[in-house]
């Protein structure tokens, strides 16, 4: 695999690192802003929401741009909208500025992925996918645990501070070490395109319910493990490094399990385990049981960054394999429906925070969780039509293999399920 897909790397670490580290600042935002945690846990909302909407328009405005001045260009603006953050006098500057991050964010994440399955082999896609991801897992273990550290000890402006240096960082190593890579073409048709067939669409919704599921919580991680085991920001910190722990070893294991079960099942798998993990930590947040207090939370944490990001890759790889003729175009969607659960999770989480409870918070991601198992069909690509046959093929059903009768005989489609490609097998009896 090209090594310069790392640099890549680097900006999601950087783009991670902002989006994540702003769970353990909250309340000293809130105090500082003089504001309550939940309407802070809004500028979660505003970051994702602005993404997911503005991001597919935002990309194709740039897409004559090459991708070393885009991304160049891109990781510059983060870092001056970070800058801003920190120095924001009110509130209303602050959510000014995480919109501009969020727009930053966007032009960086989307051509970052597709200019990593540029740089690499069809065969290699898989892996790509898992190094440039691999920056938000380090993100979630090193990234938000120094921010949020850095602001417990400097106050919360550190922390955009030090993601300001983060994006300076990865401008100057994008620009000097990325080879050329051409532009793509307009990719406002392709998206269209996709979003006209059925297993683009059932895909998206499981990304968008995964990330809901999943930020739901994480926004409000705070005060969630204030009132179930009594940490203070120290150790939310510790708490993020663990569920980042267990977000990077599931990178770098989940294509084995996709090879072995498949992608359907590893995903239906990822969902219910969260269910069930945001189910006990809602119990814990309930009951408050000291002993129990003290000894779950940090397996249940790294056991849920295990299952989210199980999910977030195999999602990632669905959706290349889906489309692989307009690969770039359907992981900018996943990238959108992603934000756009990212938006909603934070201001649904915020709603059962500041109406029921920290206990309610986990309650609502377990829900969604459950929901979202739901949406896990159609995980294979669409078969090619037949040689001579003019009508294509309906996409199959996932996972494993099956036979679809017809006139002209058999059709047996099989998924390859440890690579971003599945191989359909087309037979036909002879009468």
């Amino acid at each position: 695999m090209n090594p310069r897909i790392y640099l890549l790397a680097l900006g999601t670490f950087t783009v991670g690192t902002e989006g994540y580290v702003i769970a353990g600042v909250l309340p000293s935002v809130a105090h500082d802003m003089h504001t309550s945690v939940s309407l802070c846990g809004q500028l979660v909302t505003v970051f994702a929401l602005v993404y997911a909407l503005a991001g597919p328009p935002l990309i194709g405005l740039f897409h004559q741009v090459r991708p070393r001045r885009l991304l160049t260009g891109a990781a510059l603006f983060f870092a001056a909208a970070n800058a801003l953050a920190a120095l924001a006098p009110d509130y209303a500057v602050l959510v000014a500025a995480r919109v501009l991050a969020a727009l930053g964010a966007a032009l960086f994440a989307a051509p970052a992925a597709a200019t990593a399955a540029a740089l690499c082999a069809p065969d290699e896609l898989p892996r790509a996918i898992s190094v440039t991801a691999g920056g938000n897992a380090v993100a979630l273990t090193l990234g938000a645990p120094i921010g949020t550290v850095i602001g417990s000890a400097l106050g919360w402006r550190a922390s955009f501070w030090f993601v300001t240096l983060l994006a300076v960082a990865t401008a100057i190593a994008v620009r000097t070490g990325l080879p050329a890579v051409p532009a793509g073409g307009n990719p406002a048709a392709g998206r269209l395109n996709l979003l006209r067939r059925t297993p683009i669409r059932w895909g998206l919704a499981t990304t968008f319910g995964l990330f809901l599921a999943a930020y739901c919580v994480y926004t409000y991680l705070d005060p969630v493990a204030h009132r179930a085991a009594g940490l203070g920001s120290t150790g939310v910190a510790a708490l993020m490094i663990v569920f980042g722990a267990g977000g990077l070893l599931a990178g770098r294991a989940v294509s084995g399990l996709i090879a072995r079960h498949g992608l359907a099942r590893v995903l239906r798998g990822a969902l219910t385990l969260i269910a069930g993990l945001l189910t006990v930590l809602a119990a814990l947040t309930a009951t408050r049981t000291p002993l129990l207090a003290t000894a779950v939370p940090f397996p249940l944490m790294f056991a849920f960054g295990a299952a989210w990001w199980s999910g977030g890759i195999s999602q990632q790889t669905r959706l290349a394999g889906l489309a692989p003729a307009q690969r770039a175009q359907a992981l900018g969607l996943h990238f959108s429906a992603q934000f756009l659960g990212v938006a909603v999770g934070g201001g649904l989480g915020g709603l059962a925070l500041s109406g029921v409870g920290p206990a309610a918070v986990p309650v609502v991601g377990a829900a969604v969780a459950l929901l979202t198992v739901l949406s896990v069909r159609r995980v294979t690509p669409e078969p090619a039509p037949a040689r001579g046959s003019e009508r294509e093929p309906a996409a199959a059903e996932a996972p494993g293999d099956r036979r679809v009768g017809g006139r002209g005989g058999a059709r047996r489609v099989s998924e390859s399920a440890g690579s971003c490609r599945s191989a359909v097998h087309v037979r036909r009896s002879e009468r």
